[in-house]
């Protein structure tokens, strides 16, 4: 069996959940740039038909279907007792018993995630249950997993639709169970003139921007220049009197302004 690493593009981070929160021997990783890439041989690609990922590092098999047990081995995840094991797929994330079979496609990566726990916590998010490892899930991780546009904020709809902050976590131990969603935000954080606002998500005027920037505004004796970045497809250019723009979670504003006379 081949085993191959995350390019140099993913930093490996050490570290698990026990039942407890503390961090134990599972690995996480974080994104160094937009995109996951998983880098493997030659001889991975020609010796193997089906590979999949456990915690970030790639494994090779010729075995079209392997057990939970199989899976963990392969990790070194011994004894197989001592960890749950977790199947992200089609945007949920699950937990694979011991005796369950796992197919894997051609041409498609399966992905693991590991635990050393005796224990499982199920909650929702947008309406589809989801199955962890671990007390606490991160946002990101909710995320990431999920498929679920970073545009969107997430909802913690079993705690009174509570924001759950993007670098924020959720605790899947309590009583009931965790009811997350996403939505489009309500406001969204803009920068204007370097410094950051929170701003409603909806179309602005040139006016209001103005006042954002100088909130004494005097359109009779000054004229304001607004350029912006950053735009709904990364749209850039200028806002002028008349016009209004859609404002998106990162946009910059830079406005100036200068005597008429």
């Amino acid at each position: 069996m081949e085993k191959k690493k995350y390019s140099s593009s993913e930093q490996l981070i050490g570290g698990a959940f026990q039942d407890d929160g503390s961090k134990s021997g599972r690995c996480q990783y974080s994104k160094a740039g937009s995109h996951m890439e998983l880098e493997m041989t030659d001889m991975a690609q020609s010796h193997n038909k089906f590979h999949f990922t456990v915690d970030g590092t790639v494994y090779g098999t010729d075995d079209k279907t392997r057990d939970g047990s199989q899976i963990r081995k392969s990790a070194g995840l011994t004894p197989a007792s001592d960890f749950v094991l977790v199947y992200v797929t089609g945007g949920i994330a699950r937990s694979i018993s011991i005796e369950e079979d796992i197919t894997f496609d051609s041409g498609k990566t399966a992905v693991f995630l590991s635990f050393r726990s005796d224990r499982t916590y199920t909650f929702t998010v947008n309406e589809r249950g989801w199955e962890w490892g671990a007390p606490t899930i991160l946002a990101a991780d909710i995320y990431r997993y999920g498929g679920i546009d970073d545009e969107h904020e997430l909802i913690l709809d079993s705690a009174g639709d509570t924001p759950i902050a993007a670098d924020g976590e959720v605790r899947l131990d309590g009583d009931g169970v965790e009811r997350i969603r996403s939505r489009e935000p309500k406001m969204v954080t803009i920068k204007v003139n370097g410094r950051s606002r929170t701003v409603e998500k909806r179309r602005h005027s040139y006016r209001e921007i103005a006042k954002i920037a100088y909130p004494d505004a005097d359109f009779e004796n000054f004229n304001y220049t607004i350029t912006y970045l950053h735009g709904v497809d990364g749209a850039e250019g200028d806002l002028v009197e008349g016009e209004t723009i859609q404002v998106k979670k990162g946009m910059v504003f830079n406005v100036r302004r200068s005597d008429k006379s």
